[in-house]
């Protein structure tokens, strides 16, 4: 991620803004407008991630085999998904589809390229970065680019006409997944602690680091609303559970390592994926409840500071991330005055992370509509 210089004036609008709005869980302050109309904030967002998507290509990442997949072409998919679930312009869909046939084509084990580490084919996504040249299937990447996926098939499992439309596209999407999530079963680890697991990795010799495997964890639920199978839920609440009861509360906030095996605050950057996560897990009502998420967003308000957004969840130093905030989007749902606050800095801004801000956008017109409870979506429902 490219590095940036927080303006002062952004963060001192954030840190009114949000000191005023009061800290709570509710669907009434999120109603949407009418059908086809969006309010201010999305209206801005849908110009930046206009700006965004003709900066980048319709196609992003995802015909270019040595592309940043894990970190990039992820994160357009989500995108993509977000703008859909806040729309229901199926124009969104259709691009999201392209690139997930495409990205699932692109597998390792699909491009005959075996996990150098591990000794063998892996139904995940090589790389050779981090790896001093080996090629390597990480787990955090393979959980990046397969929550969209996942996301994606809940959500149209809800709409009969959408599910049967596209019902190849929904099995053969289910299967991958599910593929690609068995193929690492060999790296988790039960425990430490009653209820909880975690993932150990092999090129590291150890855990893998809260965010590593809460990627994974983001598929887990999705995964859970899609097909209804406990498995994915059950496995999702021991990570969730093994991430909780390491956060620490501080002044009604939560910080938290960067990974159990190294003490050391995470950075706001990688920490995003963990909110995530949590908002995820809160949404189908395991393991953290409304006030685990105003501990978050109070976490939000902590590390925005006059001077600039602080570097690590504990408030210690300053504007070495670009977008970060953008990731924590669906704090949008928490805090309706997060989506202002957002925008107010993508507007003049997103050019210098375009891929980040492009998500960002994606949030913003997602979280427009009321935060609702989520269940199964292997009973059709209203969207």
């Amino acid at each position: 991620m490219s590095p940036f210089v927080q303006p002062a004036w952004m963060l001192t609008a954030l840190c009114i803004a949000l000191a005023a709005a009061a800290c709570r869980l509710t669907a009434s302050e999120a109603e949407p407008r009418a059908s086809g109309q969006l309010d201010p904030v999305s209206l801005k967002a849908m110009e930046v991630f206009r700006a965004c998507e003709q900066s980048i290509g319709p196609e992003g990442y995802a015909r270019n085999p040595n592309a940043d997949w894990g970190w990039s072409e992820s994160r357009i998919m989500m995108a993509y998904q977000a703008m859909y679930e806040g729309t229901r312009d199926e124009q969104y869909l259709s691009r999201l589809l392209e690139h997930i046939e495409l990205v699932l084509a692109a597998r390792g084990d699909r491009r005959g390229l075996s996990d150098e580490i591990r000794g063998k084919m892996m139904p995940g996504w090589i790389t050779t970065g981090y790896t001093k040249g080996k090629r390597h299937a990480f787990l955090v990447h393979a959980g990046m680019i397969t929550y969209p996926m996942a996301r994606c098939v809940a959500v149209l499992r809800r709409d009969p006409q959408l599910a049967a439309k596209h019902a190849g596209m929904v099995e053969k999407t289910l299967t991958d997944v599910d593929q690609t999530i068995q193929g690492y079963e060999e790296d988790y680890r039960e425990g430490p602690g009653q209820g909880e697991g975690y993932y150990y990795c092999p090129m590291l010799q150890d855990l893998l680091p809260y965010n590593q495997q809460n990627a994974l964890g983001r598929t887990l639920v999705a995964m859970y609303l899609a097909t209804g199978k406990d498995w994915y839920r059950q496995r999702a609440e021991k990570l969730a559970r093994y991430f909780k009861n390491r956060l620490k509360l501080q002044d009604g906030r939560y910080v938290w390592d960067y990974w159990s095996a190294r003490p050391g605050a995470e950075d706001v950057s990688h920490a995003s994926i963990n909110v995530d996560f949590a908002f995820n897990c809160h949404r189908i009502g395991a393991v953290f409840d409304s006030t685990d998420m105003k501990r978050f967003l109070a976490t939000f308000r902590h590390i925005a500071r006059p001077d600039g957004f602080a570097d690590f969840v504990d408030g210690s130093g300053q504007g070495h991330f670009a977008f970060t905030v953008g990731a924590w989007g669906h704090l949008g749902y928490v805090e309706r005055q997060v989506r202002q606050v957002l925008i107010d800095y993508l507007g003049g801004h997103w050019r210098e992370s375009s891929v980040l801000a492009m998500l960002a956008a994606g949030y913003l017109v997602e979280t427009r509509r009321p935060f609702r409870m989520e269940h199964p979506s292997t009973a059709p429902a209203k969207p």
